[in-house]
């Protein structure tokens, strides 16, 4: 018998599992493995990535520098054209975050995909949001009965702003789902 390896590539409309999957690509495991089962190309900097279209393979940047502050940051970044980034993170590079875009057409919740507006979690399944950083959202699924989020997963919208009344229409342009 031969030794077979499963050959890693996403599966653009796979549903977004929150701190588990996406893009059939599940969270935790080693950049190693991953590496064995891809098509590659390896680029040193960031600049040399063509990210918009990477012809089915995924392009590697590590980042690999200290902070002003003294803070070591070791992750690697694996880019499927513009559609798919995958982040390993620390000594160990496990896959910690999955970050759908573009042309993903999976869903979240089996309710919410890319280009949706993000109020309809809160019409159609009654979750608030928490407003983290930048364009970065947190889902609450009960905020009447609890400050907490659901675990493993935010939404990235197209405003800089927190979901409101006054500003209702966001809508996603990425999902994560994290460790």
């Amino acid at each position: 018998m031969g030794n077979s390896m499963i050959k890693i590539e996403p599966v653009m409309d796979a549903d977004i599992v929150p701190g588990i999957q996406a893009a059939g690509i599940k969270l935790g495991i080693s950049f190693d493995y991953f590496k064995k089962s891809t098509e590659h190309i390896y680029k040193p900097t960031k600049e040399e990535c063509d990210v918009l279209s990477t012809h089915n393979l995924w392009f590697f940047f590590h980042r690999d520098e200290m902070t002003i502050g003294g803070i070591h940051i070791n992750e690697i970044y694996c880019y499927w054209d513009n559609n798919i980034v995958l982040e390993f993170s620390g000594d160990e590079s496990i896959l910690t975050g999955i970050h759908v875009m573009s042309k993903y057409s999976g869903y979240l919740l089996k309710k919410l995909k890319i280009g949706d507006r993000l109020d309809l979690l809160k019409y159609e399944l009654g979750f608030d949001f928490y407003y983290g950083h930048g364009d970065t959202h947190y889902l609450k699924p009960n905020p009447l009965e609890s400050e907490d989020i659901l675990e493993g997963v935010y939404i990235t919208t197209n405003y800089l702003l927190p979901y409101s009344a006054e500003y209702p229409d966001h809508i996603v342009t990425a999902i994560t789902v994290y460790l």
